[in-house]
């Protein structure tokens, strides 16, 4: 039964795109690439609840065409598992691909899209340098951290890191510290386990480290976190500071409780208008059928969402301008040498990078480089009582903190007991600096 429907489906699609070529009119059906990794599942989710949104949308102004993914889970995401990967959704003649990376598989992914003009959009890390047929729907968070060091006024603290996602955050880091002659201990955790996490603690606690920059993947960090409880590194005195974009993925109420001070990254505000309507959609999912949504998306899971509303944009884009995007003829071989590249890769590249929307991370827009500017990242403090909007960051105004009756500081160790969140929310033009530093 499953061949016999993929049959129909193909002969479906197929037809669609023969009268769209045929016609020289844009095709009704859209092809897609998904690739996903391990311990991607709630991404998987979002991913599918995205094209089912659209595909099913009764405006036909916003869904001219539906979109049609062909999917790949990897489960080892090495060089020759993302070929094949790769390979398989290039001879479907795919348009654009959304897909996740770490770091064994984005140079393989990230070469292939440059060789042969398919565009990538990824939520995973920022790459390095000035990759092409890119795009990063993650923000960077190198401003905003920076910052916020600078607001403290730190010049002593420990850096602790991992090498999942590169080494962009440790270079900023360090850059800054040579430039403003910081003492800063950076240590690479990730081949650490529980016990060796407590023996660290306690050894920096010997040698009077008090504040923490935390760079870490989810899990590590959830570990590092729950081990600092146990040795008691959670109270007063304690300062973390978590470079992370998924904030309220974290569990942290031990540290409420504790009186130390966190102060870490949040892209969705769940406030949003964008963000319940879509929650309501969430929380009806069918838990079996949709692995993931019986809790919140992740920052990951938003981005994802918002990775396809993006691909649609374009495509909507591309129709309007009456722009060709068909695959004739190089839907084939993705290993040829030389590489034959897509020769409407560019234009769907150009069109990728032109949207402008409002998406569950807030605004989206990208530079020529393919990267996520104009977004701006909301300040909130976390107290026992829930958080507390103190002030925003954006690359125009910087740190940007709201004076309330008591008064703000950048003495990080008397602000007790807070904690603070930074979401991505807004375009820029939507707010209004209360108080500038």
């Amino acid at each position: 039964m499953r061949i016999i429907l993929f049959s129909w489906h193909f002969l479906g699609v197929y037809s669609a795109l023969y009268w769209g070529l045929a016609t020289g009119a844009f095709p009704s059906s859209v092809q897609i690439g998904g690739l996903f990794i391990r311990n991607t599942d709630q991404e998987y989710t979002a991913f599918r609840l995205a094209i089912f949104l659209h595909n099913t949308s009764p405006n036909a102004t916003e869904a001219p065409f539906n979109l049609v993914p062909h999917v790949d889970n990897i489960e080892t995401a090495n060089s020759f598992a993302v070929t094949n990967a790769f390979c398989s959704q290039y001879s479907r003649g795919v348009f654009a691909i959304f897909g996740l990376y770490d770091k064994r598989s984005v140079n393989t992914l990230t070469s292939f899209c440059g060789a042969l003009h398919i565009s990538l959009v990824t939520p995973s890390f920022p790459t390095e340098g000035e990759g092409q047929f890119t795009l990063q729907l993650r923000p960077s968070i190198r401003g905003a951290l920076l910052s916020l060091l600078d607001h403290y006024d730190w010049n002593r603290f420990v850096f602790l890191y991992d090498t999942d996602r590169g080494y962009a955050i440790l270079q900023a880091i360090m850059e800054r510290a040579g430039q403003n002659a910081w003492q800063v201990s950076a240590i690479c955790v990730e081949s650490f386990n529980d016990a060796a996490y407590r023996r660290l603690l306690e050894d920096l606690d010997r040698r009077q480290e008090r504040k923490y920059v935390i760079d870490l993947e989810p899990e590590r960090l959830q570990n590092i976190l729950e081990q600092a409880v146990s040795v008691g590194k959670h109270v007063k005195g304690y300062h973390y500071i978590i470079a992370n974009l998924g904030f309220k993925d974290i569990s942290l109420e031990r540290f409420m409780h504790g009186g130390a001070n966190v102060t870490g990254f949040q892209l969705v505000d769940f406030s949003k208008p964008i963000v319940i309507k879509l929650m309501q959609r969430w929380n009806k999912l069918d838990q079996r059928e949709y692995p993931g949504s019986e809790s919140p998306p992740k920052y990951t899971s938003s981005l994802t969402y918002d990775g396809v509303l993006v691909m649609a944009e374009a495509f909507r884009t591309l129709r309007r301008q009456k722009i060709d995007i068909s695959r004739r003829g190089n839907a084939g071989d993705c290993l040829a040498n030389p590489a034959a590249p897509w020769n409407q890769g560019i234009d769907m590249e150009r069109a990728l990078k032109q949207v402008r929307i409002q998406g569950l991370t807030g605004n989206i827009q990208f530079d020529h480089y393919g990267r996520r500017v104009n977004y701006t990242m909301d300040v909130f403090e976390l107290k026992s009582n829930g958080p507390r909007k103190i002030g925003y960051w954006n690359d125009i105004d910087k740190l940007v903190l709201v004076q309330d009756g008591n008064g703000l500081s950048n003495d990080s160790s008397g602000m007790e007991n807070r904690t603070v969140v930074v979401t991505t929310i807004m375009p820029l033009m939507m707010r209004k600096p209360l108080l500038r530093h």
